[in-house]
């Protein structure tokens, strides 16, 4: 991940590419550094999202069937091309608790706009159930709060523009504004903007972050998602810092008729 996590160009003033597309990751700020490596079992919810074996997205686990993503990701793909892998911390290497899921289903929001990326949300049903422990769990979702977050995935980290084999976080905080983005591209209802270039160094996600959790810390050790990476004007391509994630709480509804309800939850 570069200090750009998976951007996406967005159809601002000018046209540009969504994260969907190729061009994402958490860039311009970790070059390389290894404290920017995920500790092992800090995240266990975040997954990778592989087409026909090579990581495309990230995702995180809603519960024992069901993993969250972008419908950018899936957009047009079958079951048979998209696995998950979750446990997973290293791309090349194994890691304790790491297994790949076939999919059963993917269900792509029936409101997806893959010009705009308005309902940018997607639940892949694994074909067996997921088993919890230290490296593989689910994730509770809630409002946006505070003025810190987490960006973490596997997207490229470098002016290489390649996505890491390692996964990474960064820290982001709360934008100035979201004013800058047209209603074409941004609805406050459904999505929510992060990020800014002062006190984040540059740090956005960029190719292959597309679908990675957005991070809410409520201790050192325990977390909460508020949205996943939709789109941005790129990573390390533009000072527009801010990057339009998908608002969870908004599709409530929409994951507990596709998903059930969370563990948590379960009566």
């Amino acid at each position: 991940m570069h200090h750009v996590l998976l951007l996406v160009s967005l159809v601002f003033f000018t046209p540009v590419e969504p994260l969907g597309n190729p061009i994402g990751r958490i860039s311009n700020g970790f070059n390389g550094a290894e404290n920017a490596v995920v500790p092992v079992g800090r995240f266990p919810f975040i997954v990778s999202v592989t087409l026909n074996d090579n990581h495309i997205c990230g995702g995180f686990i809603y519960n024992s069937r069901f993993i969250v993503t972008a419908a950018s990701c899936v957009y047009q793909k079958t079951t048979s091309q998209v696995q998950v892998t979750v446990g997973q911390r290293s791309l090349i290497l194994p890691d304790p608790g790491e297994s790949r899921f076939q999919l059963r289903d993917i269900i792509i929001h029936e409101a997806y706009n893959h010009t705009t990326r308005f309902n940018d949300i997607a639940m892949l049903e694994t074909s067996q159930a997921l088993e919890f422990g230290p490296y593989v769990n689910y994730t509770l979702y809630n409002a946006v709060s505070g003025g810190l977050a987490y960006i973490s995935g596997w997207g490229a980290f470098d002016e290489s523009k390649m996505l890491s084999t390692k996964l990474r976080e960064a820290i982001v905080n709360s934008p100035n504004s979201c004013d800058l983005f047209p209603v074409d591209v941004f609805d406050q209802n459904t999505m929510f903007c992060w990020g800014q270039s002062v006190l984040d160094a540059g740090v956005r996600p960029c190719q292959f972050d597309e679908g990675s959790p957005f991070i809410i810390p409520t201790s050192s050790t325990t977390f909460y998602v508020a949205g996943i990476v939709s789109k941005n004007l790129g990573c390390g391509d533009s000072d527009i810092f801010e990057t339009i994630y998908t608002r969870l709480t908004a599709y409530y509804g929409w994951m507990t008729r596709t998903g059930g309800l969370q563990p948590s939850l379960e009566i």
